[in-house]
């Protein structure tokens, strides 16, 4: 009997080891061996014409963190994660409160609050392209038409406007990521708790604060933590919106200066620990959340 045991054992142990092979030859191709590379070309002098490498040590990032277009680029990266994820988060909070609450076409509105998710990137940024525009653009001839505005805007082509612009499309695109997971989190509340609060003489503000408030903080941050993560290496929304940097760079973050290093500089080594150094500060980022959430969940514990 033990003897048969152990063997049912060593056959389920071989079948899981079997089935995580994949995932792990998946990972290891598009994740760990081009961070080797990168790592590996940031204390190299890269060749692009003949492929040679040449070791340089820290040279690539000491010239990095004292390049002004870097350092340039490093600040709009900053503004432009932290603006977007305190958009989205508000945005996506107050969306998902709505969709919670018993209204007619409750249905039809969730549907329709994914669409700005599922639309690709490139069908979004034409789209807003047009809406921007600064002659034949409706967000203009509306504003015009109700006297918010005398003259039309450049909104992508004035270099103190387009940063904002293009915060207000990526916001109108992933802010339904935080509806998703807060309108979940909200619709697996035990009603009996906001009963509860109800006997106790609590208002709706009560109800919010010592129901909902506490139950979606951990999925706000663990949401945040992958947002952050993604919005600071979003590449294609600033790039198509800003053709690639906007009126004298002034829509530049690190992703598009890591290009710039690679492709136009013809950097590579210096774009390669540009991309080093972004990673390990989204990873003292990714732990600063994982040590929040923990400690969320040991306050509601």
């Amino acid at each position: 009997m033990g003897s048969r045991l152990r063997k049912a054992l060593k056959g389920d142990r071989s079948l899981a080891y079997l089935l995580v092979i994949p995932a792990f030859l998946l990972v290891g191709f598009f994740a760990v061996y081009p961070f080797a590379i990168a790592l590996w070309n940031s204390v190299s002098y890269v060749d692009l014409f003949t492929g040679e490498r040449t070791f340089v040590g820290v040279d690539n990032f000491l010239a990095v963190i004292s390049d002004p277009f870097v350092l340039s680029a490093t600040w709009r990266s900053v503004v432009w994660t932290v603006s977007n994820m305190v958009l989205q988060v508000i945005v996506g909070v107050l969306v998902a409160m709505l969709l919670n609450l018993k209204l007619r076409g409750q249905r039809v509105a969730r549907a329709l609050v994914l669409v700005p998710y599922m639309v690709p990137a490139i069908v979004a940024a034409l789209i807003f392209q047009y809406m921007f525009n600064d002659v034949t653009g409706v967000v203009n001839y509306l504003m015009q038409s109700a006297g918010l505005i005398d003259k039309p805007l450049g909104w992508l082509s004035n270099p103190d406007l387009i940063m904002i612009t293009i915060v207000i499309v990526n916001v109108w695109k992933y802010s339904p990521f935080f509806t998703i997971i807060v309108l979940a989190r909200l619709q697996s509340i035990p009603h009996d708790l906001y009963e509860a609060v109800s006997i106790d003489g609590g208002s709706w503000y009560h109800r919010f604060t010592t129901v909902m408030l506490p139950s979606i903080i951990p999925v706000v941050l663990a949401g945040s933590m992958f947002r952050t993560i993604w919005t600071a290496y979003d590449f294609d929304i600033p790039f198509l919106l800003s053709g690639g940097g906007g009126p004298s760079g002034s829509a530049i973050t690190v992703p598009l200066a890591i290009r710039a290093l690679a492709f136009e500089d013809q950097q590579y080594g210096q774009a390669s620990a540009l991309a080093i150094y972004a990673s390990l500060l989204l990873a003292l980022i990714a732990v600063y959340y994982l040590w929040q959430m923990r400690r969320s969940d040991k306050s509601m514990g």
